[in-house]
């Protein structure tokens, strides 16, 4: 029997046409995407829905959370589904889906394409066709399939705007290479729990990166503005600056904001005993981030307040690798 898959569209470039003259705009194409992949039914039973018609930069924690929903809601009547979603905003959508979908039993992937499917030339048909035999398989977790490789979801960035092979996945294998032969790197993650839905997120986080001769101020500011997380991107393995810095998170932690050091280089993980200034930040309440992505890590950190964790118990729940995300 073949496998029976289920696209779930929600816009992005995959699903545009081009105004004329003008930008490209989301479009109802994303009704049509199963007449541009004709003969993948021969390998797999696909129907098509489209949840909404967006640019991935409009796509918020709501989003996330209606996308959790509305695929737990269909997993019974499938045996995978792939999610069209825009380029721009992919990684944060499978970071968000890859915590919200607990023990997940069957697979998710995420794809998109930096040329429209309408168009001749276009990286779409090989993305779609491909998402959906691996939609087919046995991987049981959130995926992005993008190029030619499958990755872990909550592991990748896009690292490209014109490359027809955007996204890395700098600290953590591909699952797959989709080549002449499909060859497997990594192994699926396990199912370890009962399948459940918490797609909570509190979009009360920034993201501030630190600036050579900053002293911390703008970290500041923000608490003074009622964020509750920031994830900080300091030097090298996350470390800040020794004048300012340690004192401003310490009174963001007393303020009950909570503050995770993050790394500003795309490779490597973030160790906070390795420099004095990362063992300052450290002793006065920052969370390290481990290996994840800046998306990952900071959807694991809307993710947490959004369960209502803080303090002690945030940290401890926030270091702890739920999805092997690399915490």
């Amino acid at each position: 029997m073949k496998p029976r898959i289920r696209i779930l569209s929600t816009g992005g470039t995959l699903a545009m046409l081009q105004r004329d003259p003008g930008p490209l705009a989301p479009s109802a194409i994303a009704d049509n995407v199963l007449k541009y992949v004709q003969g993948l039914e021969a390998e797999v039973d696909l129907t098509a829905e489209a949840l909404w018609n967006l640019d991935s930069s409009d796509m918020g924690p709501n989003h996330w959370s209606a996308l959790a929903d509305a695929v737990a809601s269909r997993l019974a009547d499938v045996d995978g589904l792939v999610v069209v979603h825009g380029t721009d905003t992919m990684a944060w959508s499978a970071s968000a889906l890859s915590f919200a979908l607990r023990g997940l039993p069957k697979p998710v992937v995420l794809t998109g394409a930096q040329r429209p499917i309408a168009w001749v030339r276009t990286d779409a048909r090989n993305n779609v066709v491909h998402s959906a035999l691996c939609a087919g398989m046995k991987i049981p977790e959130v995926t992005v399939f993008f190029g030619r490789w499958l990755f872990r979801g909550n592991r990748v960035s896009k690292t490209s705007i014109q490359s027809y092979e955007a996204f890395e996945s700098p600290d953590c294998p591909p699952i797959l290479e989709m080549g002449v032969e499909v060859q497997a790197m990594e192994p699926p993650r396990p199912v370890r729990e009962p399948f459940s839905v918490d797609a909570r997120f509190d979009a009360r986080v920034a993201i501030l990166p630190v600036v050579p001769g900053s002293d911390g101020e703008a970290l500041d500011a923000l608490v003074d503005r009622g964020v509750r997380g920031v994830v900080v991107q300091g030097f090298g393995s996350g470390n800040v600056p020794q004048r300012g810095w340690p004192g401003a998170i310490r009174r963001a932690t007393d303020a009950g904001v909570a503050v995770v050091m993050h790394s500003q280089c795309l490779r490597g993980h973030v160790v906070l005993n390795a420099y004095e200034g990362g063992r300052a930040a450290a002793e006065h309440g920052a969370i390290g981030s481990g290996a994840m992505t800046l998306e990952c890590a900071t959807v694991k950190l809307m993710h947490m307040l959004g369960r209502g964790l803080s303090g002690t118990a945030l940290a401890e729940v926030y270091s702890t690798d739920l999805a092997g995300e690399g915490a």
